[in-house]
């Protein structure tokens, strides 16, 4: 495309949406002209805040707004049906995590992805957050040997009673599959395609329909592993990526008070803190500063549409052992990447 100004257009206008918006404007040459919520309130409040317009559907989104790119932030029951017209019309997606509610409609979104000439992101923006990215580094770069174990906890207190993720329908569960998606596509970023899991949900403070509290064990062929823990429920945990190695550690801390950004140490020697700071703080704004590069170059983004469905196949996998309370398998490495072959 030229490089003159990049229209996008969001739909879906929830809190999620309001970050996306201070998101885009914080990346130069990209303006949010137009809005859609199927609760109009919502779209007129947001366009308050942003001065673009409120369409009437999907379909004039598409036909009347010479969108460049959108961004999908609906529930996700509804991520297929809010993205399907800007695929079909060649128009840039970006789509919020989970890719869909459940796998069966994940892939059939992929199906249409693939069908169309559309640049697709899935918006894993954890990738984009600086400590992260300097550990993918680090990690690139051999100084912490081969991983052995990876531990994530993303926690705190969020009150979902009357929220679109207490409905199992439109959410697809609790928080194994919301903030968890992150935490499985951080797995896979920094460690690789595990090949087991075994998992716990619970609902042990929240009354709703879903759980509030999981935890995950992750192993790839018995060699590298992984513990993943996350809940609504838990107010005053911090949040953490731990990488251990057999050489060395690192250690990302999430604004948790005195502590670093992003440390490593190896075996006899002294903690090495890691400068970050040439990262925006804002992991959506770098998020979608790439977003906005792939639809000026038209090239691929990062992040896409397979990286959507294996997160949900691991994600089904999850669940599937909470419910059964054994350990579950998965295709492994090269299984996948043959199935993806034409």
């Amino acid at each position: 495309m030229e490089q003159g100004k990049v229209r996008v257009g969001i739909v879906g206008c929830g809190k999620v949406a309001g970050n996306h918006l201070k998101a885009f404007e914080c990346v130069d040459g990209v303006g949010v002209v137009c809005l859609y919520d199927v609760r109009r309130n919502a779209a007129r409040a947001l366009a308050a805040q942003s001065g673009a317009k409120v369409a009437k559907s999907l379909d004039e989104m598409v036909r009347s707004w010479d969108l460049d790119a959108v961004s999908i932030c609906t529930p996700p029951a509804m991520h297929l049906e809010s993205a399907a017209p800007f695929l079909e019309a060649g128009i840039a997606v970006y789509c919020e995590k989970p890719l869909e509610v459940d796998l069966p409609r994940a892939l059939e979104f992929a199906r249409a992805v693939r069908a169309s000439r559309s640049i697709f992101m899935m918006g894993f923006n954890h990738r984009f957050h600086g400590p992260i990215v300097e550990l993918r580094k680090l990690i690139q770069s051999g100084v912490l040997g081969d991983a052995i174990l990876f531990r994530n906890i993303f926690s705190g207190w969020l009150s979902i009673r009357g929220n679109h993720r207490a409905q199992k329908e439109i959410s697809g569960g609790g928080c194994l599959i919301d903030h968890g998606s992150h935490s499985i596509d951080l797995f896979r970023h920094l460690v690789g395609e595990p090949t087991h899991v075994q998992a716990f949900a619970a609902t042990v403070r929240q009354r709703v329909g879903v759980e509030d509290f999981g935890m995950v064990h992750l192993a790839v062929e018995g060699r590298k592993f992984g513990e993943i823990t996350t809940s609504y429920s838990v107010p005053c945990t911090g949040n953490w990526v731990e990488w251990h190695g057999d050489r060395g550690s690192a250690f990302v801390s999430y604004w948790n008070k005195g502590r670093p950004d992003l440390e490593y140490v190896i075996a006899g020697q002294d903690a090495v803190v890691v400068d970050c700071s040439a990262h925006d703080p804002n992991r959506g704004v770098n998020a979608m500063r790439h977003f906005i590069g792939c639809v000026r170059s038209g090239t691929r983004p990062a992040i896409g549409v397979e990286d959507g469905v294996a997160a949900m196949r691991i994600a089904d996998a999850i669940y599937r052992s909470a419910r059964s309370g054994r350990r579950v398998s998965l295709a492994s490495p090269s299984r996948l990447s043959h199935r993806r072959k034409p």
